[in-house]
């Protein structure tokens, strides 16, 4: 997942992933090109995936505790 974020324009960090689901942190400023650059990702490691945004948050404290738990 790492590798296709690095392929993707703009600055995008993946702080989770546990396989199915991840945590991906962007600036307030290239949110919405961040979102559509995560769902032009159609490949990872060789297998089709599809990127889904369940939502976004102001921290990496409260997107966690929205998304993750």
């Amino acid at each position: 997942m790492a590798a296709a974020l690095r392929t993707a324009p703009g600055r995008l960090w993946l702080v989770e992933f546990d396989g199915t689901l991840g945590l991906v942190r962007t600036t307030n400023v290239e949110k919405d090109e961040a979102i559509q650059a995560l769902r032009a990702i159609e490949t990872v490691g060789g297998e089709r995936v599809r990127l889904v945004t369940i939502g976004t948050s102001g921290t990496i404290r409260a997107a966690t505790r929205k998304f993750l738990t």
